[in-house]
Parts: structure tokens; C-alpha cells; sequence
């Protein structure tokens, strides 16, 4: 029987697509099972919906620099029962974890609550600044494309809103993050080393203000003349320290503080800009001063996350 050259390659090109379509069924077939096999993370708890919610809005946030890539879930969600649950640091390597609530700290003895209040927060402070770190690489990169989508421009501008800036350099500059000691020691005077109200009961670590009556926040028993005083409910220790780091770079006060970690990360430099964070002025830096040399806390300017 003779063979036609274009016989040949007809069947060739048949076979082609034989293997071509068995090899497409495998990988779904593969990829399916890759989706049953459970995820092995036992430690995670979710204590509402509430928190589910706002787990799902936190991983959906951490968008990689390259949007061609999957979003990264870098940390576990975790819910306190007692101090024991809070995981120790080892090292400077640091597990990435979401604390949804605290635990009582007023009743554990000085050095136990310094302890259990630092192991919350560091990991907390590192997702924080990872978010505005993934967040500020995105913006530079969006700066530098000439063509953008319908999405990437809304999520620009809203950053911009969020900043209070106008520009993309003015947006990536005061998304400059700062060391991870000064905001601690911040933390443990706003808070009272965790013992605070507003801390206990709405994981609001820096005593925030809320003037938006469709926040998530609580009353204050004080007032300011006839005004009633709000503070913000957050649903993690992270989301709080993360809205810091916004108010950090939108407000005007700031904005000597903001052009100084521009240049350095020194923090015994950058607490001198900080004197308009509180009424306390002067006093309030001094503060911050001791607790930082008094609790050596530059140490944990070289922590990472561990991802």
C-alpha cells in the first residue's frame, strides 16, 4: 500500500493530539487530588465567622510583587485560650502567626507578662510590616507600568486615599516601614505592657480613634468635654498594628518622622520625630527611650519572618 507524505502527517499530527488530550486529563486528574489531601495545620482556630472573614480579607491582601504570581498565605491564623498557648520565640526566625485575640496579662507576674507580651507581638509586628512591604513593592512596580488594568488603578488610587497622598512617589515614600523596636516599645507604653482595656478587649494596641460610625469599635468611659470618645475593634493583633503603621504614614504630624526613616533606621534617631504622637512630648520619647535600652529591644530589629 503506498503512503502519502501527507497521509503521514495527518496521523501524526492525530497522535499528537491524542497525547496531547491524555496528558491535560492526568493533570486534572493529579490536580484533583492534590485538592482532597487535607491541609495539615491543627493549630489553626477559628473562634466566629467574624474571624473567618476577616482571615480570608488578610490573605487575600498579601499579593506578591509579581502579579503573575498566587498569592502567598504567609502565616496561620491562631485563637488564645490561656498564656500557654502564646508560641515563644526561639531564634530570630520567626514563626509567622496571626494572634485573633490576647489573654489576661494583669495577673501573671511582671517578667511572665513581659515575656508573653513580646512573643504576641513580634510576629505580629513582622506580618504587619510584611503586608506594607508586599504593598509598597507593588506600588513601585504599578509606577513603572505603562499600561495598567481597571483593577491595578483602583487599587492604586485607593491607596493613594488611604495615604492622603496625590502622587505615586509621595505614596511609595511614606510606605516606608520602620524598626521593629521602636514600634514595640511604643506598644508596651500605649498598652501597659497588654494590660490595657482597649488592648484586652478590642486588640487595639496603640489606643486608635475611630470617628467612623460604620467601624468595628468600642466606647471609651472617658470623654473629651461632652464628646464621646471610640476606639477601633480590630480582629487581630496584626490588623491593629498594621492601621498604626497607616496612621504613621498619613497623618501631617508625622511628616518629619516620615522624611527621617528615609534615611535612617536608627530608631534613637527617628523616636526624636515622634514627640506629637503624644501630649506627653518630651516625657513620652524619654519614655520610649528607656523601655528600649531598659528591655533591649534593638535585638529584635534583625528578627524575621520565617517564610
Amino acid at each position: 500500500m503506498f503512503i502519502t507524505l501527507n497521509t503521514i502527517i495527518r496521523w501524526m499530527i492525530i497522535f499528537l493530539l491524542i497525547e496531547v488530550l491524555l496528558f491535560s486529563i492526568f493533570s486534572l486528574f493529579e490536580k484533583g487530588e492534590k485538592k482532597e489531601k487535607p491541609q495539615s495545620n491543627p493549630q489553626i482556630i477559628y473562634s466566629s465567622s467574624q474571624i473567618q472573614e476577616a482571615f480570608d480579607k488578610l490573605i487575600s491582601s498579601y499579593t506578591p510583587s509579581n502579579s503573575s504570581m498566587e498569592p502567598k498565605n504567609p502565616f496561620r491564623l491562631v485563637t488564645l485560650k490561656s498564656d500557654d498557648d502564646v508560641v515563644a520565640l526561639k531564634d530570630n526566625k520567626v514563626e509567622p502567626i496571626c494572634y485573633t485575640n490576647t489573654v489576661e496579662l494583669s495577673r501573671l507576674s511582671v517578667q511572665r507578662k513581659k515575656e508573653i507580651f513580646i512573643n504576641m507581638m513580634i510576629p505580629s509586628i513582622l506580618l504587619a510590616k510584611y503586608k506594607m512591604k508586599m504593598e509598597r513593592r507593588k506600588v513601585l512596580r504599578l509606577s513603572r507600568q505603562k499600561v495598567l488594568s481597571q483593577e491595578e488603578s483602583k487599587w492604586l488610587q485607593q491607596k493613594k486615599e488611604d495615604f492622603k497622598v496625590e502622587t505615586n512617589d509621595e505614596l511609595y515614600k511614606n510606605m516606608e516601614i520602620h524598626p521593629t523596636s521602636l514600634i514595640i516599645a511604643q506598644a508596651i507604653v500605649e498598652s501597659g505592657w497588654g494590660t490595657s482595656k482597649f488592648f484586652q478587649k478590642a486588640n487595639n494596641v496603640f489606643g486608635i480613634w475611630s470617628f467612623n460610625k460604620q467601624d468595628q469599635r468600642i466606647q471609651a468611659s472617658e470623654k473629651r468635654g461632652k464628646r464621646r470618645i471610640y476606639l477601633k475593634k480590630y480582629s487581630s493583633i496584626h490588623q491593629s498594628i498594621y492601621d498604626y503603621l497607616l496612621t504613621i504614614g498619613n497623618v501631617s504630624q508625622y511628616k518629619s518622622f516620615r522624611e527621617k526613616r528615609l534615611k535612617t533606621q536608627d530608631p534613637f534617631i527617628l523616636i526624636k520625630y515622634l514627640n506629637k504622637y503624644s501630649e506627653r512630648g518630651d516625657a513620652y520619647i524619654k519614655d520610649i527611650k528607656k523601655i528600649i535600652k531598659s528591655n533591649k529591644l534593638t535585638k529584635y530589629d534583625g528578627y524575621v519572618l520565617n517564610l
